[in-house]
């Protein structure tokens, strides 16, 4: 059997970068302070940053989809 020699290039564009950084760091850090200080639990904010970064991001599909109904 011979070697495969084949090089893969994964290209990320800088909107792709940016969307990252905008939602998941600086919106989830702030849904996480939120909810944080509303109800004092380290736990309760890390599920509750999950859930509302992973909301933010499904939602445009799920509205789109509701329009159409």
């Amino acid at each position: 059997m011979g070697k495969d020699n084949r090089i893969v290039f994964y290209v990320i564009t800088g909107s792709t970068i940016k969307r990252f950084f905008l939602l998941d760091l600086i919106v989830g850090t702030g849904i996480y302070f939120t909810v944080k200080f509303i109800s004092s639990s380290v736990l309760i904010a890390s599920i509750g940053s999950f859930i509302g970064t992973e909301g933010i991001k499904k939602a445009p599909k799920y509205l789109k989809k509701m329009q159409w109904n």
